[in-house]
């Protein structure tokens, strides 16, 4: 089995859409990572990853309601890609996360 677990902040408000006879509820997570360069200098990188967690329709509204712009989050899940085509037509792939549990930090 392959676990992802990130400690990040929501970028923006949870959108829930309906699959079916269920919800997925999609945010975007932010998580920050520091290093040092070949000159020894720390860096701060933040990657963006796309979070997906499904839920029956009454979970979903609760959910949603919390998954606010700015909340810190654990979350645990299976990780995957998705492909998209940005702005300027090129094909682009962005990590994506199948939330599993999720706690708020704030």
């Amino acid at each position: 089995m392959l676990k992802l677990i990130l400690n990040g902040i929501v970028g923006k408000d949870a959108e829930v859409k309906n699959v079916g006879q269920r919800k997925a509820i999609n945010f975007d997570v932010a998580v920050s990572m520091d290093y040092k360069n070949s000159k020894g200098e720390k860096v701060e990188r933040t990657e963006w990853v796309r979070a997906v967690m499904w839920k029956s329709d009454k979970q979903s509204t609760k959910v949603s309601e919390f998954l606010k712009k700015g909340q810190k989050v654990l979350i645990e899940g299976t990780p995957g890609s998705e492909g998209y085509q940005s702005k300027d037509g090129t094909v682009k792939s962005a990590l994506q996360v199948n939330v599993k549990d999720l706690e708020l930090l704030n």
